[in-house]
């Protein structure tokens, strides 16, 4: 049997993740911050920030039309993993995913 965190896990995990390097935003209770997404699936995001936001902060990231709530539930030096309060639909994702081309990061 397993516990509710360790299904989430499971469930996030369970969809894909699609690589790219788009610049985004977040904002938490430490203020704004700029980053880098470097994946994103229908229920979470990595990212990179110089400092990144402690494990457990609670932070909306957003990037152009897309702005979602969540918590980060990892460090590991500049990068973090972000587990999205609620699930997005996968169009959502290959929208971001289309706008990771070379001349669509501005």
């Amino acid at each position: 049997m397993a516990f509710a965190g360790e299904q989430q896990n499971e469930d996030a995990r369970r969809y894909g993740r699609h690589r790219i390097m788009l610049a985004a935003t977040f904002y938490s209770v430490h203020g704004e911050a700029n980053g880098v997404l470097l994946d994103v699936s229908q229920g979470g995001a990595m990212l990179s920030a110089s400092p990144p936001p402690p494990v457990g902060c609670r932070l909306l990231l957003e990037r152009q039309n897309f702005d979602v709530p969540g918590v980060v539930r990892w460090v590991e030096g500049n990068r973090f993993g972000v587990q999205f309060e609620e699930m997005i639909s996968e169009d959502e994702v290959l929208g971001l995913v289309s706008k990771s081309g070379p001349n669509n990061d501005r």
